[in-house]
């Protein structure tokens, strides 16, 4: 693996990077095709008419097949956060420091891209090779970086950049001073809000009107004719 920038920690070696893998899930999912599978095996051995001793080994072999089909798994979930670095003053950083700090993704090229705190990563497909857009913002945004297909290719990895810079900013912002890309989607979930009322049904023929309110504007009507025609 590439080495980190001088006082930056790969987010894998972080309290966060330990609680990114559900190990204790992984286990009772092994167990569970352990004890299931082992039975299975075995009642099909003595329904065929082997002896427990014909069957030892082709429970040995799926046992380890299994472990070593979740151990893989685990491994390459824990891998995931290899791609991502964080520098000291981080709040995910295991340093007392709280300076400014850094948040990097490693390239296609194997090498550490910073990333300015204001920064949010969305990603596109790149459409000549083979490879992942980090870009700033959205699908039109500057691109900020060229990777590999994995991990970035994962929405939850590309959560968690964006959760790990949103503290970034908050750690080196200014007291009073907002997050523009936490109002921006504020002022998004306030255009929702908008479409989503109820307007009324413009197609002809949909526009109903009380008789009681055209009644009254039609005698208030007529009873000004009469007032008028008096006075002259």
């Amino acid at each position: 693996m590439v080495e980190v920038p001088e006082n930056s920690v790969l987010l894998s070696n972080t309290e966060i990077g330990r609680s990114w893998v559900d190990t204790k899930r992984e286990v009772q999912i092994g167990l569970f095709f352990l004890i299931a599978g082992s039975l299975f095996l075995s009642a099909t051995l003595l329904i065929l008419g082997f002896g427990m001793e014909n069957g030892l080994l082709p429970i040995t072999l799926y046992l380890l097949t299994i472990v070593g089909w979740r151990v893989k798994i685990v491994k390459k979930k824990e891998s995931e956060l290899d791609f991502i670095a964080i520098s000291s003053g981080h709040p995910w950083h295991h340093s007392d420091d709280v300076d400014e700090t850094t948040v990097y993704v490693l390239d296609q090229e194997g090498e550490w891209v910073s990333l300015h705190t204001e920064v949010r990563i969305a990603t596109t497909d790149d459409p000549l090779l083979d490879r992942i857009l980090l870009r700033n913002g959205d699908s039109e945004g500057e691109i900020v970086a060229r990777c590999d297909s994995f991990p970035y290719i994962f929405s939850d990895v590309i959560t968690t950049i964006n959760m790990a810079q949103a503290l970034a900013s908050a750690q080196t912002r200014e007291d009073g001073v907002d997050d523009e890309f936490e109002a921006a989607r504020e002022r998004e979930k306030t255009a929702e809000g908008v479409l989503d009322r109820e307007w009324l049904d413009t197609e002809e023929g949909a526009l109903e009107y009380e008789p009681g309110a055209l009644l009254r504007a039609f005698k208030q009507s007529k009873n000004g004719e009469d007032k008028d025609s008096r006075e002259s």
